[in-house]
């Protein structure tokens, strides 16, 4: 930030250091005076490039959506579907403190529509009609933005065993939730999600195979 701060300042700058004071401390704690500070400016000099909080914090949403690779068109449908859904978790991943901000704030380009437009056109290319294709993608994003805040948050603190002491539990009383802790220490973020990818995939597949559908 210091070596930064020497830098112009640029809308680029802001919604960069924005992010990572929202990946840092969370977007609850983004104000534009601790964002001009971090940036070694005061809070009316970013004025000048965003036009308000709110201006920025959908220019953060569609800076972290342009980082989100698009898959190679030559694929087949469920290789497309697979890839950008595992580009969405990183870019989840990478950017905890944005990915709040999905569905609650506005694309505000098409660039950062490409993802979802691209999930769009690969399930109708498949072969769902407009309607089943959005009922896919609601799904499909629902599953990803699900895990992903699993993983940053409350389900990863079950499976390292610090929520719960399952050493304490009754064996007999409660001989599922022992397996279940155990099957925790075992857990695999990576096979869990394509699984759960998988089965949603293989949904699709089978909606495909049993339904007329526009085409």
């Amino acid at each position: 930030m210091h070596a930064s701060a020497r830098l112009p300042l640029s809308r680029e700058r802001i919604v960069e250091a924005a992010i990572e004071m929202a990946d840092t401390e969370g977007v609850a704690m983004l104000s534009m005076r601790k964002l001009g500070a971090a940036l070694g400016v005061e809070a009316m000099s970013l004025y000048n490039h965003v036009r308000n909080k709110d201006e920025l914090l959908d220019a953060m949403l569609d800076a972290a959506l342009r980082e989100v690779v698009l898959p190679d068109s030559r694929l087949v449908w469920d290789e497309q579907l697979g890839a950008l859904a595992q580009e969405f978790r990183l870019a989840g991943r990478r950017h905890p403190g944005v990915l709040p901000l999905f569905g609650t704030r506005a694309i505000r380009s098409l660039e950062g529509f490409a993802p979802l437009e691209r999930s769009f056109v690969i399930l109708r290319q498949a072969g769902l009609a407009p309607d089943d294709a959005l009922d896919a993608f609601m799904m499909l994003a629902s599953f990803v933005l699900g895990y992903v805040t699993s993983e940053n948050g409350g389900l990863r603190e079950v499976a390292e065993g610090r929520s719960i002491d399952f050493s304490t539990i009754d064996f007999v009383a409660h001989p599922y939730l022992i397996e279940m802790g155990e099957a925790f220490v075992r857990h695999d973020g990576d096979r869990e999600f394509q699984f759960g990818l998988n089965v949603l995939i293989e949904g699709i597949r089978q909606r495909l195979s049993g339904t007329d559908v526009e085409r």
